[in-house]
């Protein structure tokens, strides 16, 4: 006897992995559940790469620290 909450069906086999946060894909899925990125992009290329993302927020600390340095200076 199954339960309510059993999904219907065999469970579908993943394919291939997200290229942003690297989790696990389903078959037959254009969007990533983790991070909501969309992996079918027409030939173009992923702008949004790991090293991407952490020289971005390593720019944000360093102009956070600059402004916070400046603002200690001026009192």
């Amino acid at each position: 006897m199954s339960t309510p909450f059993e999904a219907p069906g065999p469970p579908v086999a993943p394919s291939s992995t997200c290229s942003l946060c690297g989790s696990v894909l389903m078959v037959d899925v254009d969007r990533c559940s983790v991070c909501g990125l969309y992996q079918t992009g027409g030939g173009r290329p992923n702008p949004f790469t790991g090293a991407a993302l952490w020289i971005l927020i390593g720019g944000i600390a360093v102009v956070y620290a600059i402004t916070v340095l400046v603002v200690a200076v001026a009192r």
